[in-house]
């Protein structure tokens, strides 16, 4: 494995430990500033709608300047926005935060982005991007556990360590990427170049300048070729975040846990996950001759579909965490799937804007879950909202039977 990629998954690890460490502690922090429930509630939709816009934007914007260059700033960025989350006594400006880190905080996007950049062979790729996801999967499973600690030993100055602790991460980080080698960004005609490379007159007209560009990119890309795999990513990732929105409340009210052992479930179904993402590169071996994909995608949507009806019949908390397992499998795999059909489908040229734009589905399904999750609850109960989440892997599982007959019969 090259220098290039341990800088990638070591940048990808401190990303999410980093922000495993602080962000469970933004609203208990917001709390103890005064805020009632609804300005908790809307530090996760900020920062999700901006995600939402924000992924093909940065990524065009890393197709065109460079992703290395694209990268090292959004970690500085970040790196500020995270100290001064500490120390504002606004609630307002720490709202006005979520919605720059939603612009910015593209971290993962960006790294799985250079992957091809250092590594041409795309089997190799595929173990890459497995074993980045249970790196980084690590981190953002050690972050909350750490950061716990940190904050119930010192409850009058945790929160601030911890926020001085995560900005230099990303300092660091950006360091890292200081060392990657360079990438070429995309060319442009002899016409555009005289004038691109002309000195803007200020920062402001050449931030909008860029915006422009990345905007055309976002045009020259054949939306229409993508949309089904964006469909399957949509479907995976509503039903893992209408599933995850209820996690801990579904666990209380059933099986009736108390949280030190709902955090004990998460830890366990985040390492399961870890695993199956480090051995993705063994998992493909099984697959040689499925060179589109669709065979490894109908298997994780009969994995989760299998898995939701396991938890839905469950009768102990032990049933439920045995239906566990193949649900973080489905879930680990799933998410590298959709990216690796991406992946095979684009040429390189707006690989940034095309991985942008998944992580804007994601985003996507991240806003609307929580609210689909919330009226199910409301009105229905705690238990019925697994069955939403099922209802969206079984469409999955329709929809990516038809692809894979679709496949085979052009084949």
């Amino acid at each position: 494995m090259s220098f290039s990629i341990c800088l990638l998954q070591t940048i990808a690890f401190l990303d999410l430990l980093a922000v495993g460490l602080i962000v469970p502690l933004v609203p208990g922090h917001v709390r103890k500033m005064g805020a009632n429930h609804i300005y908790v509630g809307l530090l996760g939709s900020i920062y999700a709608g901006f995600q939402l816009g924000s992924g093909p934007l940065i990524g065009s914007l890393s197709d065109l300047k460079g992703r290395k260059a694209i990268l090292m700033m959004t970690l500085l960025i970040c790196a500020l926005a995270y100290t001064i989350i500490e120390l504002t006594p606004s609630i307002a400006m720490i709202l006005v935060i979520r919605a720059v880190l939603g612009l910015f905080k593209q971290t993962q996007m960006l790294t799985k982005a250079l992957v091809p950049d250092y590594e041409k062979n795309e089997q190799k790729q595929s173990g890459i991007y497995g074993k980045m996801a249970a790196i980084s999967g690590a981190g953002i499973t050690l972050g909350p556990v750490i950061g716990g600690h940190i904050a119930e030993d010192n409850p009058e100055n945790g929160f601030t360590f911890i926020a001085v602790v995560v900005g230099f991460c990303f300092i660091f980080n950006a360091g890292l990427a200081y060392f990657l080698p360079k990438t070429s960004s995309k060319k442009r005609s002899k016409g555009k170049s005289s004038k691109n490379t002309a000195p803007s007159k200020n920062i402001i007209h050449s931030f909008i300048g860029n915006i422009k560009q990345s905007v055309i990119e976002l045009y020259k890309v054949k939306w229409s070729e993508y949309w089904d795999i964006f469909l399957f990513k949509a479907l995976i990732g509503f039903a893992m975040g209408v599933y995850y929105s209820n996690y801990s409340l579904y666990l209380k009210t059933q099986y009736q846990l108390t949280p030190k052992y709902v955090g004990y479930v998460i830890s366990f179904q985040g390492v399961i996950g870890s695993i199956s993402s480090f051995f993705i590169g063994y998992i493909n071996n099984f697959y040689t001759h499925d060179i589109d994909y669709s065979l490894r995608n109908f298997h994780v949507f009969v994995l989760l579909s299998v898995s939701l009806s396991g938890l839905i019949v469950s009768y102990n908390v032990f049933t439920y965490i045995i239906w566990l397992v193949p649900l973080a499998i489905g879930n680990a795999i799933g998410r590298l799937v959709t990216l690796e059909m991406i992946l095979k489908r684009s040429h390189g040229d707006h690989r940034g804007t095309l991985i942008g734009a998944s992580n804007s589905v994601r985003s996507l399904s991240g806003v609307i879950a929580p609210m689909v999750a919330g009226f199910i609850g409301e009105y229905f109960g705690v238990a019925y909202v697994i069955y939403a989440s099922f209802c969206s892997t079984i469409l999955g599982l329709a929809l990516s039977y038809q692809y894979r007959y679709k496949q085979l019969k052009i084949d």
